[in-house]
């Protein structure tokens, strides 16, 4: 045999062991990021061991049925996002035949058109993977030619298009030519800024002194119970903390939380545990825990979210029609797939925050103080606690930090203060209750979505749009006016006749 023809061999041999080796990691068994083709994007990061999670297609399915199932599992996770966005750009728009002939230019029907996964060299914000100027590719030909339709835009360039301000693919709430017109000419401050959600969240009447007592006097925890770390802990303390919130006053007793699942006393008294889970907070806390699965600090808990492989399935995939319990242990011993941490920790994100608090988990307590209704401590100093950038740090020095300090010293009425949480987390109405919305990133990508919930129960939209669009302001956190002016709102004066009251809003 010729040394060419070992080598072959040797060549050959070893190309299928690989081959071996990266089949049997991607779709049999153990840790397959190994195999990962590049970088996960944003805070995909945080799942990208649960490849299933939007890899659900069997082993050898079509590159079509791949692409078709990999999009659907995008919409599954975003559909609350963009159905609130009453999204500009569903869809539907693009299945149409008509459009067919635009699919070979942008194809819209495609979430991973625009944002591919797994290719960190071209990702940019909001995990786009195209060029800045994709507007093109249906507005620039015919009826849909902007340039000649609007003569605003005729010496536009269409990478201008996202410019803050102007318009965004899915969400346009606030930009719309209608709605610009409407709120166009407005002060840039109100003559009496209150946030109305943030108002009856905070205008609860407090627990009087005889309603604490017969709280405290209820208190069904057993008698000798010391909270954990015992030396650190005030008991007295904490029962009254307890019997001054709203968990008192809801008839929210100790076992309510401690020992969910007894009835009487004798039951309180032997299922008594100090640790109170998440699962416990999101039995009574449901949109809350919803809300806080659909951001990046609680992601990992969304429902959607893929389990490690089943052996059942995969012995069910070789042809095993009735696997024994036996054989299923054996063989979830041989898939040994990882498991996403429960909780994500400051230490794993992708930006800068403070190393002091790098391994805390970001669960219900870390913003709450669990027995205390302390809303105040959620809303700022909860953040942070682990945010240091400066947008973050430049709070304090901010018109809007003195405004809330304004309000807690009584000096003006409930909602005229600015917490990150009034930004990053707004309040809305729902069903005659207020809803904090947990999502702690609705509001940011982009930061236009947050003019209507937010900024406009203080601000004149024109104004939010040029603040909305200065760095240097972002980053100094709105202390000052904006340095440049967006002429969104004089566009569509120049085009659209004020509608009547009530129309678009």
């Amino acid at each position: 045999m010729t040394r060419t023809r070992i080598l072959w061999i040797v060549w050959v041999l070893g190309t299928l062991i690989v081959a071996a080796l990266f089949a049997n990691k991607l779709f049999f068994a153990g840790n397959r990021t190994a195999v990962l083709p590049g970088q996960t994007a944003g805070a995909h990061h945080q799942i990208e061991v649960s490849c299933d999670t939007c890899h659900t297609s069997g082993p050898f399915a079509s590159a079509k049925k791949i692409k078709k199932d990999i999009n659907k599992t995008c919409v599954t996770c975003h559909k609350e996002e963009l159905a609130a966005a009453d999204d500009s750009h569903p869809l539907k728009k693009f299945t149409n035949p008509r459009m067919a002939s635009y699919w070979e230019k942008v194809d819209g029907r495609f979430c991973t058109t625009c944002h591919a996964e797994h290719q960190p060299e071209i990702t940019s914000e909001a995990m786009v993977t195209l060029h800045g100027d994709f507007c093109v590719a249906c507005h620039s030909e015919g009826d849909q030619d902007i340039r000649k339709d609007r003569a605003s835009h005729a010496d536009l360039t269409f990478d201008t298009c996202a410019s803050s301000g102007c318009h965004n693919y899915h969400d346009n709430r606030a930009l719309y030519e209608d709605f610009l017109v409407k709120h166009a000419g407005a002060p840039w401050v109100a003559a009496s800024p209150v946030h109305p959600t943030e108002a009856l969240a905070h205008s609860y009447t407090p627990v009087s002194a005889d309603q604490i007592e017969t709280y405290l006097a209820s208190i069904d925890a057993p008698a000798d119970v010391v909270p954990a770390p015992a030396p650190a802990v005030d008991l007295n303390e904490i029962t009254h903390d307890w019997a001054a919130s709203s968990h008192a006053a809801a008839d929210v007793n100790c076992s309510g939380c401690h020992a969910p699942e007894a009835e009487t006393q004798a039951e309180i008294d032997e299922q008594w545990t100090d640790i109170v889970t998440e699962a416990t907070c999101a039995s009574c806390h449901k949109d809350q825990m919803r809300s806080f699965s659909t951001g990046k600090h609680g992601m990992r808990r969304h429902p959607k979210i893929a389990k490690p492989r089943s052996a059942k399935d995969a012995l069910k995939f070789l042809g095993v029609k009735k696997p024994s319990k036996e054989l299923q242990a054996e063989v979830a011993k041989y898939l040994n797939d990882p498991t996403n941490p429960g909780v994500m920790t400051p230490d794993e994100a992708l930006i800068h925050l403070n190393p002091e608090a790098a391994h805390d988990s970001l669960t219900c307590a870390t913003c709450h103080t669990p027995h205390r209704q302390d809303t105040q401590r959620a809303a700022v100093e909860a953040c942070t606690t682990c945010h240091v950038d400066d947008h973050t740090r430049a709070y304090f020095d901010s018109p809007h930090y003195d405004l809330w300090q304004a309000e807690l010293a009584g000096d003006l009425p409930a909602g005229s203060g600015v917490t990150c949480a009034t930004c990053h987390m707004p309040k809305s109405e729902s069903r005659d209750k207020v809803v904090t919305d947990h999502n702690q990133t609705a509001t940011l990508r982009p930061n236009e979505k947050m003019i209507r919930p937010v900024c406009q129960a203080c601000h004149s939209l024109g104004f939010a749009i040029d603040a909305l669009a200065d760095d240097a302001l972002i980053q100094n956190n709105f202390s000052g006016q904006p340095s440049a002016h967006i002429p969104s709102i004089d566009w569509a004066l120049d085009r659209v006749e004020p509608p009547t009251q009530g129309a678009n809003q």
